[in-house]
């Protein structure tokens, strides 16, 4: 698979999303051609996962991508991975059949060999319709997702420029929605017949690990944390595979039955003498039921090895790794230091002048070492929304703030209850400096605040705001906005 630089971490998220795409659609191009080799026997395998990583890509971006992955590209895509599964099922179950044809009575491997005989000519008359949809499909899908993907169109406002959200940042949202996702459907799987719901956790599973590949190696829990999901993801494919050769050996047991049955009814054969012939067909039934029991019992084995390493605790490794390759976006994405002195007020001043005024309500996480704010702030009839972890006290503290959704703020927002502010800040420039006074609507209560460059400068009180300063409150733990939201 392609790799990337770290720096496009930092990058915009509608730039680095486009640049992983076009990426991954080279590396199915790559495996494609391979495909006309005969002596490449991998190249099938390695075509089908290569599409399958670009698919879940554009589907994971679809917000982002919008029209540049049309839905004809997915649809594309789809009928591919469809077509290469069927082959890739038979080769699987073929290679695990040869492994226990071993075990097996002499009378029982007779049951065996026609069983991958008819696996091997369905693997190939799949492989054949794969050649014919990939030059029929993925070529259309890789001219139009080629023209579409290396543009595309920014919204500016004309008084904010340019705000885009980081990748990082975009990055630790997703992260942290599709690991929920696989907790969640993991959790449904409670007994050994859950075939559909182990099924949907792989699913959920290959989506959260194919949109975590291009960024493990820039993040420091990445190669553990994928590891760990490639031997889940390994897990659930046994016992969806084990459910599915129920079902074929089944579909063969009904086939040898036909065909045994068709052959009673044949005229017996005769010899030059017109004497009856005795026929010697050894049946495959025997076999066929011997493979059964043995693919019940991979069910079962299978099942038990899902709950003793992938349910309760013994998930928590896997979660935490993800969680920490998250924090470890957030704190990329938001990085900054802030350098900001705070004044307790007597009122709000009587002229302000020229001052933007913001209607904000802002709340905070549960937490213990770092307290997350979620913030909506309203100017006019425009509403936007931040995410902002603030460490240390006093002048100088770190400062990390994201830009975020609607979405992703309401729903954040039901956790700060309990822990909300409300207030009107009324924004005054002062020279290159912003004067930012917080009339709170919540309670009587005024303050000012002021960002500066660097903490060896002081900052002068313009004649609007002298006669009403009461004292300086920056170190003092009361006036801090997530003290005051308790």
């Amino acid at each position: 698979m392609a790799s990337f630089p770290a720096e496009l971490l930092d990058d915009t998220e509608a730039r680095a999303v486009r640049l992983v795409a076009l990426a991954l659609l080279a590396d199915a191009e790559a495996h494609r051609e391979r495909l006309s080799q005969p002596d490449d026997p991998e190249a099938l395998h390695d075509f089908r996962v290569a599409v399958r990583r670009l698919r879940s890509w554009l589907r994971a971006h679809g917000d982002v991508l919008g029209r540049d992955a049309p839905t004809r590209a997915h649809k594309w895509l789809g009928r591919l991975a469809a077509a290469t599964n069927r082959g890739r099922d038979n080769e699987v179950f073929t290679g695990w059949l040869l492994a226990e044809k071993a075990t097996l009575t002499a009378r029982q491997r007779v049951g065996a060999t026609w069983l991958v005989q008819r696996l091997n000519v369905e693997k190939a008359a799949a492989d054949a319709q794969v050649l014919a949809e990939v030059s029929r499909d993925f070529e259309r899908a890789r001219l139009l997702l080629a023209k579409r993907l290396p543009t595309y169109r920014l919204r500016l406002h004309v008084h904010e420029g340019v705000r885009e959200p980081t990748f990082a940042g975009a990055m630790s949202v997703l992260v942290r929605g599709k690991a929920a996702t696989l907790r969640r459907r993991l959790e449904s799987v409670r007994t050994v017949h859950d075939d559909e719901s182990a099924h949907r956790a792989r699913i959920a599973g290959k989506r959260l690990r194919y949109v975590l590949e291009p960024i493990v190696p820039h993040v420091a829990e990445g190669e553990a944390t994928l590891a760990r999901l490639k031997r889940l993801q390994d897990a659930l494919g046994d016992f969806h595979d084990a459910h599915v050769w129920q079902g074929v050996v089944a579909d063969a047991a009904e086939q040898v039955t036909r065909e045994e049955a068709a052959r009673l009814l044949e005229p017996p054969p005769v010899d030059a003498e017109g004497k009856p012939v005795r026929r010697h067909v050894r049946s495959a039934r025997p076999g066929l039921v011997a493979i059964h029991g043995h693919v019940v019992a991979r069910v079962t084995d299978t099942f038990e090895t899902i709950v003793r390493d992938w349910s309760g605790d013994a998930l928590q490794p896997l979660m935490d790794g993800v969680e920490a390759m998250a924090e470890e976006l957030d704190l990329r994405a938001r990085s900054g230091v802030e350098i900001e002195r705070k004044y307790l007020l007597r009122g709000l001043p009587l002229h302000m002048p020229n001052a933007t005024v913001q209607h904000i309500v802002q709340g905070y996480l549960p937490g213990m070492r770092l307290v997350e704010r979620l913030r909506r702030v309203r100017v006019g009839e425009v509403e936007r929304f931040f995410r902002t972890v603030k460490s240390g006290t006093g002048l100088v503290r770190t400062e990390l703030e994201e830009e975020c959704s609607r979405a992703v703020f309401d729903t954040l927002w039901p956790l700060t209850l309990g822990r909300r502010v409300e207030k009107r800040r009324h924004v005054v420039a002062e020279g290159s400096l912003h004067w930012e006074v917080d009339e709170f609507t919540d309670r009587e209560l005024v303050l000012a605040e002021i960002e500066l460059p660097s903490a060896d400068i002081t900052a002068e009180f313009p004649a609007w705001l002298l006669s009403v300063v009461e004292r300086d409150v920056t170190g003092d733990g009361a006036y801090v906005n997530a003290a005051l939201a308790c």
